[in-house]
C-alpha cells in the first residue's frame, strides 16, 4: 500500500530548507530535497538553460517513479520550488500530492536570490508559478495550506502545530530544534544551504528593514512579485491555539 506524499511548494530564499530540516528531524517521513530541480535544470527537456550538465533520472516520469517507490515504505515529504513543476503540474500530477505552500515577502527573498544569481528570471523568482500551483490545487479540490515565512520564524511552534493539524500529521515539538550539519540531500545545492546547515532551529525574522533592491532586475521582479505575495498572504495559515 502506498503512503501519502506531502509536498511543500515554495519560492527561493524562504526558509524552506529549515522547514525541510524540521521534517527530517521528525523521523517519520522520507524527506526528498527538490527532486524536480533535476528536471528543470538538468533534464533532457530542461526548462532552464542555466546549466549545460545533464543528470540521470531527471525526467518527470523517473522522478515521480522514485517518489512512488519511497512511498511504498513510509510517508514522503518533498520540498521543491513551484517553478520546477510549472510545466508538468497537470491534473494527474496534482492528484498524487498533499499540497502545502511556503511564501515570503519578496522584499527579503529577492535580494537574497540576487546575491546567488544576479540574472535570475521571473520564473526562478517563483511567485507566479507558486500562485498558479495554489490556484490549480484549489480548483482540484485540495485545501490551500499556505505558510508565511515571517509567521513561521516568529512563532515556529504555533505555526508548525497548525500546519501539522492541517495536513493530518502529529505535532512533534522536539523536531523544532536540531543538530547543525550539512544534510546529504543538499549536496547538489550546498552553496545555497550553508546558513541552515549551521542552524539549530528556526531563526527569528530580521528586525532591521529589508535590504535595498540594488539592481534593475531585482526591482522589476519585485514589482511583479509583491502583488502576488500580498494575494497569497491573505490566504495564509493562521494558528488558533496560541
Amino acid at each position: 500500500m502506498s503512503h501519502p506524499i506531502l509536498a511543500l511548494w515554495t519560492v527561493p530564499r524562504s526558509s524552506s530548507t529549515a522547514f525541510e530540516r524540521m521534517m527530517m528531524e521528525r523521523g517519520d517521513h522520507a524527506v526528498v530535497h527538490e527532486p524536480f530541480s533535476l528536471h528543470y535544470y538538468f533534464g533532457t527537456d530542461r526548462r532552464s538553460p542555466r546549466f549545460d550538465e545533464r543528470r540521470p533520472r531527471s525526467s518527470p516520469t523517473e522522478i515521480l517513479a522514485d517518489l512512488e517507490s519511497a512511498a511504498l515504505d513510509r510517508p514522503v515529504f518533498v520540498k521543491d520550488m513551484a517553478a520546477h513543476v510549472r510545466d508538468i503540474a497537470d491534473e494527474r500530477f496534482l492528484a498524487r500530492f498533499t499540497h502545502t505552500f511556503l511564501v515570503r515577502d519578496p522584499a527579503w527573498s529577492l535580494p537574497s536570490l540576487a546575491e546567488q544569481w544576479p540574472d535570475f528570471t521571473d520564473e526562478e523568482a517563483g511567485y507566479e508559478p507558486l500562485a498558479e500551483l495554489v490556484d490549480a490545487a484549489i480548483e482540484s479540490g485540495s485545501p490551500a495550506t499556505i505558510v508565511d515565512t515571517d509567521d513561521l520564524r516568529s512563532d515556529p511552534a504555533a505555526v508548525v502545530e497548525a500546519y501539522c493539524e492541517a495536513v493530518g500529521i502529529p505535532f512533534l515539538p522536539a523536531a523544532l530544534t536540531w543538530t547543525p550539519g550539512m544534510a546529504d540531500q543538499w549536496e547538489l545545492w550546498d552553496d545555497w544551504h550553508r546558513e541552515v546547515a549551521g542552524s539549530r532551529g528556526f531563526e527569528p525574522p530580521p528586525s532591521e528593514p529589508a535590504p535595498r533592491l540594488r539592481t534593475s532586475r531585482a526591482r522589476a521582479a519585485y514589482q511583479l512579485c509583491a502583488p502576488i505575495y500580498e494575494r497569497l498572504r491573505v490566504l495564509r495559515l493562521r494558528p488558533t491555539h496560541r
